[in-house]
């Protein structure tokens, strides 16, 4: 997100330095979008999702699935079934039969509510301290009443993909220790780690249909506008918290906490706004996510006159606007993303700078669900991915500060009309967005590339003067 730090860096070459043709020029920024309903996935698109769940299943011996979820990591579970637990957390068993939620005192009230219906049984002990248990607080006697067999084959999904390293080769799921126990205890044999299948590089998560994309362009385009309002609010003296206001937050759900932060020298952008008020030279970084896509936008509090920001934009930001635009350049179905991480990497260590985290990652409606962007990773683009340029640039100064995430996808032909037939507004939005990256920023974007925010890859040089770009030469 817009400032992770204290991760190891990716290792980089040293490279002799690339000379940039880059200006501080004046750019005309399109309008930001007007709100619109927001598109609901159709009760069909979770029968497929299920459907292919068996499947995946039974290709790999399984007989049901139990994919742990909480509020913080309810991702899995939303893309089955519709349901993220609030305070709690919960468990989703997935077999031949049906969809059965267990769900505490609060959270199963949601379960009556969500498509295909399916059946929710109480489980007490996922409700939060104190309160009532006396109607079933074992986990085991829950899955019981699910009939979750005991001599069933049981994968157990976790909230995230747990490399045998990370463990020591152990056993382990990301998933609640006591919810694993319970399953030990009711099953005749072991369960297994079946994450993979949800959330895996060729997990059935990784590509996401017309429906769903529609969802995550229309979050995407929110938060972009919630930035973009944030950094028009932008003055000397005014507080993080007042900045923030100026967001218009609608009451969507968050991917992620609100950033809006500042600094004198530096900037934690992970830090949520305080009263701290802004002065002239800060860095600044602030970033939303909504459920299905996130922007972030981060550099100086400095205006397009002031004598640091040229010789500041030829050092810093103009190498990474570079590397960024290779990045952009480089998506089309069946681009090798280790070889697309490696160019960027280069890109950026021909400036002696890196990259914090990968460049770039899938996104679905957890911020990060996982990355194919890794040097040698051997992994390519398909259609229905979508992605969040998320290059997050490092030198040795930590007052070498900027960021310019956005989310898109990378969408095949037939995709591409799908979309624009039943989601025209959607598509308009698209077509707007090529042409300002292409006309204003001189992109050469393959058809494929599908911009999900307003103002894409948009750089202000000073966040003072936000039309005032850093722009390539070609």
């Amino acid at each position: 997100m817009g400032g992770r730090h204290r991760v190891p860096p990716l290792g980089v070459p040293r490279i002799g330095v690339v000379v940039i043709e880059f200006s501080v020029a004046s750019r005309r920024l399109p309008a930001l979008s007007p709100l619109e309903p927001e598109p609901k996935l159709p009760d069909t698109l979770y029968e497929r999702r299920q459907a292919e769940l068996r499947s995946r299943m039974s290709a790999v011996g399984l007989d049901a699935l139990a994919v742990y979820s909480d509020r913080e990591h309810f991702a899995n579970s939303s893309y089955l079934v519709g349901f993220d637990p609030r305070f709690e957390e919960a468990l989703v068993l997935l077999d031949e039969d049906g969809v059965t939620v267990l769900a505490g005192n609060e959270s199963l009230s949601f379960v009556e509510d969500l498509p295909l219906a399916p059946r929710g049984v109480l489980c007490q002990s996922f409700s939060l301290p104190g309160q009532d248990r006396s109607i079933q607080s074992s986990v085991g006697d829950a899955l019981a009443e699910a009939g979750l067999p005991r001599n069933a084959r049981v994968g157990v999904v976790g909230w995230k993909p747990m490399p045998g390293g990370d463990v020591g080769g152990s056993r382990a799921v990301a998933a609640a220790q006591f919810v694993l126990v319970a399953l030990d205890q009711h099953l005749a044999e072991p369960w297994r780690d079946a994450t993979e299948l949800l959330m895996g590089l060729d997990g059935a998560r990784t590509l996401a249909e017309a429906d769903q994309l529609a969802l995550q362009e229309h979050r995407a385009t929110r938060a972009s506008r919630h930035v973009w309002l944030a950094l028009e609010a932008l003055a000397v003296g005014r507080s993080e918290l007042e900045i923030s206001q100026a967001m218009e937050l609608t009451g969507l759900p968050l991917a992620c906490h609100v950033m809006c932060t500042s600094g004198t020298d530096r900037v934690n952008g992970l830090r949520s706004p305080t009263d701290r008020r802004l002065a002239y030279g800060d860095r600044f970084s602030t970033a939303v996510g909504l459920l299905g896509g996130l922007c972030c936008r981060a550099g100086r509090l400095l205006g397009e006159a002031d004598p640091e920001l040229q010789p500041w934009a030829e050092r810093f930001l103009a190498p990474y606007a570079s590397a960024q635009r290779l990045w952009y350049e480089s998506l089309r179905i069946g681009a090798d993303t280790g070889e697309i991480a490696a160019a960027v990497v280069n890109a950026l260590a021909s400036h002696e700078i890196r990259p914090l985290l990968n460049p770039g990652h899938l996104v679905e409606m957890d911020e990060w669900m996982h990355s194919p962007f890794v040097p040698g990773a051997g992994r390519t683009l398909r259609s229905g991915t979508a992605v969040q340029c998320d290059i997050i640039p490092v030198t040795g100064d930590p007052g070498d500060v900027a960021n310019c995430e956005d989310t898109l996808a990378v969408a095949d032909e037939p995709l591409r009309a799908e979309l624009a037939e039943r989601y025209p507004a959607m598509w308009s939005r698209i077509v707007a967005r090529r042409a300002f990256m292409a006309d204003e920023l001189a992109f050469e974007l393959a058809s494929e590339v599908l911009p999900f925010s307003d103002r894409q890859a948009a750089l202000p040089a000073g966040l003072l003067s936000l039309e005032h770009l850093v722009c390539l030469g070609r």
